[in-house]
């Protein structure tokens, strides 16, 4: 069961490394012109984030494409689209199949957030229940080293391109790769903590989802009045709506319901998503907006749809948060939009800002899987969910023995006073 479901959380329109490392076919003869022509082609036509502020996607590609199309073998070609995917700074775009000496999938192997402000890498969030909030990695440290290098060094290595050619939007994407590390592969971490240097030797991030996708799809908690269902990264698991309605069964007497999706940086599917917001919606709603680029670049008529939520199951008739952060990753974010366009107060920090709705590709002359957001996702009002925050804005949310931030919120906010009928006079 463990191994299923790994398989299946990984796989389901998310950062899906396990999709990108299936092969169960012969591998194609390689040939590194053809490849490059079919790679090149997929994301002019297809990729939907190709240009954006930071990323200048044919600056990209002419930066990677001699070197590409001189490759010798399979295994160079694909780790030079490997570079290319992180110069485009997206963390669905994903190049397989993978080696032990390629970096872990961000934000599904993190737990680490860091940011560059021009002068100094720092920790700006850290991951429940990792080993870096376990061993006391905590926010505002400044990083010196990671495994050995200095961050720019580890960008350098990330992107295949020198610091300085790289924008903001490339060095803080990396940045966050090199904090993961790679794949199944323990982490050294240098840090100044205020005065104090200090060293942290981490377990391999892979530990921390792998012990999540071998555990229970989400829990129940009750706190007095409020009840709590965590869904723990398995928004691509179809049992996940039979579930989370037993689950909200549970909950039916309470007054408060928190809905904590601060566990779900793989993504998932539309289906289970309809299958949880539909408890909460007694007509049809709309929820998300889709744009294909692909029909407007090659087919000429633009293709705009909006994907409604239908009423499903029993509905909870109490109040409603609906909780997001930094490892809320794809359908994740794309809950926490739905549940705002149906009414639902939304709750939470930055996002994981995972780009779009994700397509599984190959590549022409090569053994090469290419994962990457073809379609453009919009709030109903038009706003790209990556740039959506949630109605009550926290600077972190990260939950640890002492404190949830969320919770701590949620009961201001029923405590807080309504103000006067008189409006003031």
């Amino acid at each position: 069961m463990g191994i299923y479901r790994l398989i299946a959380v990984l796989t389901l329109l998310l950062t899906s490394e396990a999709n990108a490392q299936s092969t169960n076919v012969a591998p194609p003869s390689f040939d590194a012109s053809a490849a490059w022509l079919s790679f090149e082609k997929l994301l002019h036509e297809n990729y939907g984030y190709f240009n954006r502020p930071g990323v200048d996607g044919d600056a990209v590609l002419a930066a990677f494409a001699e070197k590409a199309k001189a490759a010798r073998s399979d295994k160079e070609f694909i780790d030079t689209l490997q570079l290319i995917s992180h110069n485009f700074a997206d963390p669905h775009f994903i190049v397989g199949p993978f080696d032990a000496d390629d970096w872990a999938i961000i934000p599904t192997s993190s737990d680490l957030f860091g940011i560059y402000d021009g002068v100094s890498f720092r920790i700006d969030d850290v991951r429940g229940g990792g080993d870096a909030a376990t061993k006391g990695v905590r926010s505002g440290m400044m990083v010196a080293r990671i495994d050995g290098q200095p961050p720019r060094i580890a960008i350098e290595e990330i992107t295949g391109r020198a610091f300085s050619e790289l924008s903001p939007a490339q060095i803080g994407f990396s940045f966050n790769v090199a904090l993961a590390g790679h794949r199944r592969r323990p982490r050294k971490l240098d840090v100044l903590d205020g005065d104090k240097r200090r060293s942290f030797a981490l377990a391999a991030t892979s530990d921390q989802a792998n012990r999540i996708a071998d555990g229970p799809l989400l829990e129940v908690e009750r706190r007095g009045e409020l009840g709590i269902i965590r869904i723990n990264n398995s928004l691509g698991e179809q049992k996940l709506i039979v579930e989370f309605a037993h689950a909200l069964a549970s909950l039916r007497d309470t007054k408060t319901l928190l809905i904590d999706l601060r566990n779900t940086p793989s993504g998932g599917n539309t289906s289970v998503a309809r299958g949880i917001m539909g408890h909460f919606v007694d007509h049809d709603r709309p929820y998300q907006m889709h744009v294909i680029p692909y029909e407007t670049r090659v087919l000429g008529p633009a293709r705009k749809f909006v994907e409604f939520v239908a009423p499903f199951g029993v509905r909870y008739p109490g109040k409603v948060y609906v909780a997001g952060g930094r490892w809320t990753g794809s359908m994740g974010e794309g809950l926490m939009i739905g549940f705002d366009a149906i009414g639902v107060t939304t709750i939470g920090s930055d996002l994981a800002h995972l780009l779009g709705a994700l397509s599984n590709e190959t590549i022409e002359g090569s053994s090469a899987k290419v994962d990457l957001g073809t379609e453009q996702l919009f709030t109903v009002n038009g706003l790209p969910r990556e740039a959506y925050h949630p109605q009550i804005l926290l600077e972190r949310v990260e939950a640890d023995d002492q404190s949830d931030p969320v919770i701590r919120a949620i009961h201001h906010q029923s405590h807080a006073p309504r103000p006067s009928a008189g409006g003031g006079r």
